[in-house]
């Protein structure tokens, strides 16, 4: 008896290209806004017609792996891979799925936490004069509360980047641009006094202790200490009225 076999599926010529140039990127052949072939040189290079190939690019341009500028001295070029646009995507699925803000800030805990500990273990000198010079930022932002809000992101990122772990990073820079459109919004509601709470002029208290437990390489102080800053930040910030679903934030 003869079984009838699935339908294979054949990927498009365009999706070919696409692939092909694609690992040219992501394999380093080619390089932040380096120049993609002219058209015709690929067209001759893959034995495909003009329109498979700017099907190809236009794939690509989606993905945010390339650009194409009109005009003299214009075409493909290529762009790197960034954290931001894995960040858009994921974001985007998660507004589709209606991910609560509180299931974010969760993740955040669970991501960052264990990233404090990691970077106590691997403390350098380098590590900590990254850190004290971030938490020189947010000193001379004191009197500016939209740019100490951005400070203080900036300063979880980095908790996150130092620990040399690529994978933490992209996860938890989702949580990361969700939760300061929110420290945004927050900022905008409450103006000014927002600089003369106690919530800000303790989050900042809270990183320089960090930065002193990781100088002396205390990772499960760390860890601790970093799991109760989180979670009081979270519940400091929830109160921001008019936001419950990363819908309403990122909309």
């Amino acid at each position: 008896m003869v079984t009838k076999l699935d339908a294979v599926q054949v990927p498009k010529a365009a999706e070919i290209v696409a692939h092909t140039l694609r690992r040219k990127i992501v394999t380093r052949e080619l390089r932040e806004d380096d120049p993609l072939p002219p058209e015709d040189q690929l067209m001759a290079e893959m034995a495909v017609a003009r329109t498979t190939v700017r099907e190809a690019l236009r794939i690509l341009e989606s993905e945010g792996l390339v650009v194409v500028r009109r005009g003299a001295g214009g075409g493909a070029r290529m762009r790197t891979p960034a954290v931001p646009m894995v960040a858009r995507y994921i974001g985007l699925l998660l507004q589709y799925e209606g991910a609560t803000l509180e299931d974010v800030h969760n993740a955040r805990v669970m991501l960052e936490a264990p990233a404090a500990a990691l970077l106590a273990e691997r403390a350098t000198p380098e590590i900590v004069d990254r850190l004290r010079s971030a938490l020189a930022d947010e000193a001379d932002a004191m009197d500016d509360p939209p740019r100490l809000a951005r400070a203080h992101g900036r300063f979880h990122q980095l908790v996150v980047q130092l620990t040399g772990c690529h994978t933490f990073e992209a996860l938890s820079s989702v949580a990361n641009r969700i939760i300061q459109a929110q420290a945004d919004r927050f900022v905008a509601a409450h103006g000014a006094e927002v600089a003369t709470q106690d919530g800000m002029a303790t989050a900042h208290r809270a990183h320089a202790r960090l930065v002193d437990l990781v100088a002396a390489g205390a990772a499960q102080d760390a860890e601790d200490l970093w799991r109760r800053h989180l979670e009081a930040g979270d519940a400091h910030i929830m109160s921001v009225p008019g936001a419950d679903s990363v819908l309403d934030l990122l909309s």
